[in-house]
């Protein structure tokens, strides 16, 4: 007799589609309700002052986020019934309709079945019945929403709708470089999708096309995180209190260029007041690769007019890879300097320095002057400096030339793990700290 048992494989998904809405607002940390309909965003301003605009991404203005489905975006499934138990299943959107494209929904006539479970959480993946994470992917780095389906349509449709979903996360969004690789050390934070609080974690993240870099999760009370391009430090922050789900916050960490054709002293002076007066001590600028002493004249004008107090200001300087001699005398506003693409260094570039606790510079090849003979650090107190140096750095040769006494990188020998590392000795200087590869405290 035949059977009259039939199985139905669905292989179309119709979604009611919710758009998700993040807005920000004009603060350094912004806060603004985030829940899934558009008719119910509200926005909160946080504890911090306005932000203002900068050349590279307007803070202030609203940042919708991701607000409609887009071609390869996935969706995870569950359904359950009596006779086959529970099964998984992914469709993906190929930018018309969603497509089965692994796993299978199969149920029998006449035993009802239903949808217990459906996600929107790019970086997982169904593997023996649980939600495991996709190769090379890290959580806190995507959303991780869970919305409501149902099978409708004579038993062959199912709808999904993420009208009632609701983020159990918060969302920070840096405002940073256009499509740039940066990293974010963050101090107990609990990634979306884990209920584990790390208390030290660092997350590498790509900026799009605007500058904006997104991290999902919660932050507690005191919570610090720390925003960095290659080793150079652009923003960091502490909550002051316990971040809330479905809420969005927003972090400035851009980045003013100086690169323009025909930019005059007087603009770049100008240029480095406004972000003093927009309340920042976290200063990034991009120069160019071969950075003259009058930019660094300009920047050092703008710091003083700007009324910078000294040892208050964390400049990093992106692009430039050779600094002039005394390049950076008395810039004693200075708290840390950050050269992540210098390899070229001359003589007192920072002499007399004097409130400086922490350097960073890129992967070094020459340097000129030595120890109180034109030293680049001569009249710092360098014992009370941490150095951060390029983790392929390598050991530093010193000899006299006949421009003078000058440093070569010997490319035969790593400085990471060396005497001098674990010394604490670099350019014939003691630091209180250096870190290559690995902190020497």
């Amino acid at each position: 007799m035949e059977d009259i048992t039939m199985r139905k494989i669905f292989q179309y998904i119709m979604l009611a589609v919710v758009t998700i809405v993040m807005a920000s607002c004009t603060s350094d940390i912004e806060e603004t309700t985030a829940t899934t309909g558009k008719s119910n965003v509200q926005l909160v301003v946080g504890e911090f002052p306005a932000f203002g605009d900068s050349q590279t991404r307007a803070i202030g203005t609203p940042d919708e986020g991701k607000t409609s489905w887009a071609e390869g975006d996935e969706l995870l499934l569950v359904i359950d019934n009596t006779f086959y138990g529970k099964q998984y299943a992914t469709f993906t959107y190929n930018g018309k309709s969603w497509k089965l494209t692994s796993g299978e929904l199969v149920y029998r006539e006449g035993d009802p079945a239903y949808i217990p479970h459906v996600y929107y959480a790019p970086n997982y993946k169904w593997e023996a019945g649980k939600l495991v994470l996709k190769e090379g992917k890290v959580a806190g780095t995507d959303e991780y929403i869970e919305g409501n389906a149902r099978i409708t349509g004579n038993d062959e449709t199912i709808t999904v709708s993420f009208a009632g979903a609701t983020r159990k996360y918060s969302r920070l969004r840096i405002a940073t470089l256009p499509n740039e690789q940066i990293t974010v050390d963050t101090e107990d934070f609990t990634p979306a999708g884990s209920s584990d609080m790390e208390q030290n974690g660092n997350y590498t993240l790509t900026s799009d096309e605007k500058g904006n870099a997104y991290l999902y999760g919660n932050f507690v009370t005191n919570s610090q995180f720390t925003v960095k391009y290659e080793e150079a430090p652009l923003a960091t922050h502490t909550f002051l209190q316990a971040t809330v789900n479905a809420k969005s916050y927003a972090l400035d960490a851009t980045v003013v260029s100086l690169t323009d054709e025909g930019i005059t002293y007087y603009q770049i002076v100008e240029d480095v007041k406004k972000e003093l007066d927009a309340g920042k001590t976290y200063i990034n600028l991009i120069l160019a690769p071969d950075v003259d002493e009058e930019t660094l004249e300009a920047i050092h004008s703008g710091l003083l007019e700007g009324d910078a107090r000294d040892g208050s200001i964390n400049l990093t300087l992106i692009g430039c890879k050779k600094i002039p001699s005394r390049g950076f005398l008395h810039f004693d506003m200075l708290k840390s300097i950050a050269l992540p693409d210098v390899t070229e260094i001359e003589g007192k570039a920072f002499s007399n320095c004097t409130k400086l606790q922490k350097v960073v510079l890129g992967n070094l090849t020459k340097v000129y002057g030595n120890v109180g003979k034109n030293g680049i650090f001569d009249g710092c107190r360098t014992k009370d400096i941490d150095l951060v140096l390029s983790k392929d750095q390598k050991v530093m040769n010193g000899g006299e030339t006949e421009g003078g006494y000058c440093w070569t990188a010997d490319i035969t020998k790593d400085y990471s793990g060396s005497d001098e590392h674990n010394g604490r000795v670099f350019l014939d200087y003691d630091f209180q700290s250096i870190t290559c590869g690995y902190p020497v405290p």
